[in-house]
């Protein structure tokens, strides 16, 4: 026969339900805090960039792996970035940024040519964009301004 006492089965609930709370509270153990950056990226005349999309990389040399975070360019230009969770925004600090634009996909299938670059092609690396975010606690809406290719 086995005897089980009061105290442990009490001692088992409260644990299950700790641990059922903490699971369940959005808690993010590990996780740096991320701030929301939003923004629109336009050509120098004021057009939008209508396609392709938005990554930032951590540049700080802090510990760790550099934390990246990206957003999907919308038909307005406008964009949110999401590191962890949709649309949570990017950790603080400073950030490099590249813009990649979507090519046309109808002229390598209908015409047979590699398609040609919506933007300069030097907004698509972090090494020749020269664009640089800091992302804080306070407003982080950022206006990109990209050039045509030449």
């Amino acid at each position: 026969m086995v005897v089980i006492r009061r105290a442990t089965i009490r001692g088992c609930l409260l644990w299950t339900t700790a641990i059922a709370t903490l699971g369940t509270s959005g808690c993010d153990f590990g996780v740096p805090r991320t701030y929301p950056v939003t923004g629109r990226v336009e050509f120098s005349d004021g057009q939008p960039l209508t396609t392709g999309g938005v990554v930032l990389f951590e540049a700080s040399e802090g510990e760790g792996t550099p934390v990246t975070a990206r957003g999907a360019i919308r038909e307005d230009g406008t964009f949110d970035i999401t590191t962890y969770r949709e649309g949570d925004g990017a950790v603080p600090g400073e950030h490099r940024v590249l813009v990649r634009a979507k090519r046309d996909p109808s002229e390598y299938l209908e015409q047979g040519i590699t398609p040609r670059p919506v933007i300069d092609p030097r907004f698509e690396t972090y090494e020749t964009s020269e664009l640089q975010f800091t992302v804080g606690e306070s407003d982080n809406t950022f206006k990109i301004v990209v050039e045509r290719p030449t």
